[in-house]
């Protein structure tokens, strides 16, 4: 058995150090024999800590760590070997950074409506011509808002073959609650069956009366336990929502985990609501903990995040005659005027009026 240690530092939805009182912390086993079984828990004052695990991770263990307070969703992540592998898989640490999320049960939303402006500034093909218009961004309801962000981050952050996956993007042309029908340039699907981190997955029909055509032929991204992106493009490709050159239609989503055995069960106990369709507030702090950052933020529940010092502010320093001076002399380079000779007391006192 190797000892693993994990560092764990825990935000509040707003993306400021938690401070919204004592956390509960507990491991799962998700692969025990049986089903899932707790093998540890605790409490934390802290919002910083380190854990040393003594855990085998020899025989494709998958454990659940989960952080709970009071009136917020749980933080989580399923940590497995992979996660401490690095240099494609060719150097395994000892020990990684979690950067992990507690999102309030409810969220405030805020700052939504003003996500597709930064889109906009940014020139996401989400909000080009053949994208999503202003007006129909403010008339999504609110979890299809957050999924089009939600998704557009992590189109701009996934890689294939070191090309981001959000400039094969021609065009949007569907929103829903829980994924984006995109339009791909055809060279995306002839890549995927090559594409060393994405896997063959389930594909999906078309929404009913989208006038949108199946897509049977679908890819997950496997760099992550939870959280992953998949994509799953129409047979053929057309012109379509507007685009004049062909292009694939895809329907994109992004999964919390669900694909891995006994996973839904620990997840459904202790993280989701029953019935609920992915909830993008746990994606929104799922992306979080994978370093992307949605261009929106969340309203934390009151003094969960608040800092308990006073902010400082800061003044430029001008440079005084003295520093100046010293600066100068400090440089070997600089040439050095003649010391200004003082005048005398006596010579002060003649010119003084009588």
């Amino acid at each position: 058995m190797t000892d693993k240690r994990l560092t764990v530092i825990l935000y509040g939805c707003d993306r400021n150090t938690w401070r919204g009182g004592p956390l509960d912390l507990s491991v799962t086993d998700i692969f025990a024999q049986g089903g899932p079984r707790r093998l540890y828990e605790g409490r934390s004052e802290a919002a910083t800590m380190e854990l040393k695990l003594e855990l085998p991770f020899d025989a494709g263990q998958v454990y659940g760590f989960l952080f709970e307070a009071p009136g917020h969703r749980p933080a989580w992540q399923l940590i497995r070997r992979p996660d401490f592998l690095r240099s494609g898989g060719q150097v395994e640490v000892d020990d990684i950074v979690l950067r992990l999320m507690l999102l309030p049960d409810s969220p405030g939303t805020t700052d939504l409506p003003d996500g597709y402006g930064r889109l906009k500034t940014l020139a996401s093909p989400f909000t080009s011509e053949t994208g999503v218009s202003a007006e129909t961004y403010q008339g999504l309801d609110l979890a299809a808002k957050m999924a089009f962000l939600n998704i557009e981050a992590k189109l701009r952050e996934t890689m294939l073959d070191g090309t981001p996956l959000i400039s094969f993007v021609k065009g949007v042309t569907r929103v829903a609650v829980d994924r984006v029908f995109v339009l791909f340039d055809p060279v995306l699907k002839s890549r995927m069956p090559r594409a060393g981190e994405f896997g063959g997955a389930p594909g999906h029909k078309a929404p009913k009366n989208s006038g949108l055509p199946d897509h049977p032929d679908s890819w997950k991204h496997g760099r992550f336990a939870e959280g992953n992106v998949q994509l799953s493009f129409s047979k053929e490709a057309a012109p379509l929502g507007g685009v004049t050159t062909p292009v694939h239609s895809a329907d994109v989503d992004i999964d919390l985990g669900k694909g891995l055995a006994h996973v839904t069960e620990w997840l459904d106990n202790h993280v989701f609501k029953p019935g609920q369709k992915t909830n993008q507030a746990l994606v929104y702090g799922l992306l979080y903990a994978q370093g992307i950052l949605p261009r929106y933020t969340l309203d934390p529940s009151p003094a969960t995040t608040r800092s308990v010092a006073p902010m400082l502010t800061l003044k430029r320093v001008k440079a005084t005659k003295a520093r100046s001076a010293r600066n100068r002399a400090a440089t070997p380079t600089a040439k050095r005027k003649p010391t200004r000779r003082a005048a005398a007391p006596r010579a002060r006192r003649r010119k003084r009026v009588s």
